[in-house]
């Protein structure tokens, strides 16, 4: 092996789940030439890294000391660089905001406390740029592997500040719902392309750093998708919490429950408003022979903010499919059963402007959803949803807003401007039965359910399944983490950042 330098990998929650702390380790296993620098869930943490930059308890609200004592700032290159996404950066702040804010760290005075002011976005932003900016140029970071796309608000920050800098940058994700399969994309406008997943397991498998996973991540897959009544018993399921651990997590810190009860007290009360808002919205006259059927995404959503482009905002993709129905149709529109568990409410007079939306038809949020999906000729989406997905498989067209990963399955077709939407509406009017080629559709998911394991890696970085036996759950975690460690390398070498 020829002389390298060494190369200092920033792992953004990599390896620090339970269970799966060994993976940077596995890493400089496979690569001596490796040193890990790794952002935690909380200081403290568990973990294996070389070196600890930060935790998402001290970024949330970029309380990180070293901007006041090295007197950080945004440099104007790197601002040049990254200043077409500060608008959704801004908007992805919005996740800081309804945060509960007194279980992260606090900034050091004189900074002020973070009161969601556009100010208060404005400077959390700059303050969350300048650091990420330090910690690359400080710790020399040749690349950058996350256990998500940006979306907790600092991460965004972190994305953006890596991609101007020209940084690679890996990011794994778990996605609705194919739950249990791990996808790899560089950038979210790739969802959907499984060509990287397929050459990183290739080039991994060539090294024999891969585990092979077993057989019944396919019949998952195919069981997920609708498409297949087997049961597979030995798939792992989500874990559950313990009683007493969910008690603890409710209560919190006690000295902050007062100042918790406030919050949640003025939260209910504006989600009661937001209640009768919707209510009031509903429509009276009969729904119309054709309709197109939209069950809301909820807000603020990190998904839909990532991936939908600029339709996160439901107000908006209502009014847009709305401007562009065939003439005499019509569009359902329903709150969704997500939105927060109606533990957050719409803004003020939200279900209210829909309802004012020429040929939209507001139905009772406790409809029957998949009802009104069989009777529709199409259901809009931004993004996808499993109702989406299961509207495939009856044979129903489905039109999504937004970077998706199901965008090249027949009978979907993915919405990009005023002209792609026009060619939609046409193609769904031509359908005299309103319907797809089912056993097309049908194929189509087939294959995409091959593909999709041949390109993911199955199992899952955010959350630990549960097991019948500590065999099984001490295999899952050994494959995982070494098909982890495995692909990671794999695109190091990929990119040139590892040379043989």
């Amino acid at each position: 092996m020829k002389h390298q330098a060494t190369v200092n990998l920033l792992l953004v929650k990599v390896g620090t789940e339970e269970g799966l702390e060994a993976i940077p380790r596995r890493i400089k296993d496979i690569d001596s030439r490796i040193r890990t620098f790794g952002v935690l869930n909380q200081p403290g943490q568990k973990h294996q890294f070389d070196e600890v930059v930060t935790s998402s308890w001290e970024a949330t609200l970029g309380a990180h000391p070293a901007y006041l004592e090295k007197g950080l700032y945004v440099r104007p290159e790197l601002f040049k660089a990254l200043h077409h996404k500060e608008g959704q950066l801004l908007r992805m702040l919005e996740r800081v905001a309804i945060h509960d804010l007194t279980t992260v760290a606090q900034p050091t005075p004189p900074i002020p406390s973070f009161k969601d002011s556009v100010d208060d976005r404005s400077q959390l932003l700059l303050r969350q740029i300048a650091y990420w900016d330090h910690v690359c140029e400080t710790k020399k970071i040749s690349a950058v592997v996350a256990q998500n796309y940006g979306h907790n608000g600092w991460d965004a920050a972190l994305q953006a500040v890596i991609e101007a800098r020209g940084i690679p940058y890996l990011f794994f994700h778990e996605v609705r719902p194919f739950l249990g399969s791990l996808y790899m994309h560089e950038s979210v406008s790739e969802l959907g392309d499984l060509s990287l997943g397929l050459r990183l397991k290739e080039f991994a498998g060539s090294r024999q750093w891969l585990h092979e996973s077993p057989s019944s991540h396919r019949e998952h897959l195919f069981q997920q998708m609708g498409i297949s009544k087997a049961q597979d018993k030995s798939a792992p399921v989500a874990s559950s919490t313990p009683t007493l651990r969910v008690i603890i997590k409710r209560i919190g810190n006690p000295v902050t429950v007062p100042l918790r009860l406030l919050r949640s007290w003025r939260r209910r009360v504006r989600n009661r408003k937001s209640i009768v808002d919707e209510r009031r919205a509903i429509a009276t006259s009969a729904l119309p022979d054709n309709y197109l059927f939209c069950e809301l995404q909820s807000q603020p959503n990190a998904t839909t903010a990532v991936k939908g482009w600029i339709f996160p905002d439901q107000r908006e993709s209502v009014a847009f499919t709305a401007a562009h129905l065939p003439s005499g149709w019509g569009l359902v529109v329903k709150e969704s059963d997500r939105q927060w568990a109606r533990m957050y409410p719409r803004r003020r007079n939200f279900w209210t402007q829909i309802a004012q939306i020429p040929n939209v038809y507001v139905v009772d949020s406790r409809t029957d959803a998949w009802s009104l999906v069989k009777d529709s000729r199409g259901v809009v989406e931004t993004g996808y949803s499993t109702l989406a997905q299961k509207a495939l498989t009856s044979g129903v067209p489905v039109i999504i807003f937004g970077h998706t990963h199901i965008g090249e399955i027949s009978g979907v077709t993915v919405v990009e401007d005023s002209k792609s939407m026009s060619e939609a509406m046409a193609t769904l009017s031509a359908l005299g039965n309103g319907r797809g080629n089912q056993s097309e559709i049908l194929q189509s998911l087939e294959q995409f359910v091959l593909t999709t394991e041949e390109a993911t890696l199955e199992g899952a970085l955010s959350s630990m399944p549960k097991f019948g036996d500590a065999a099984s759950k001490d295999a899952y975690i050994g494959r995982l983490t070494s098909n982890v460690a495995g692909v990671v390398c794999a695109w190091l070498h990929t990119r040139g950042v590892l040379t043989d």
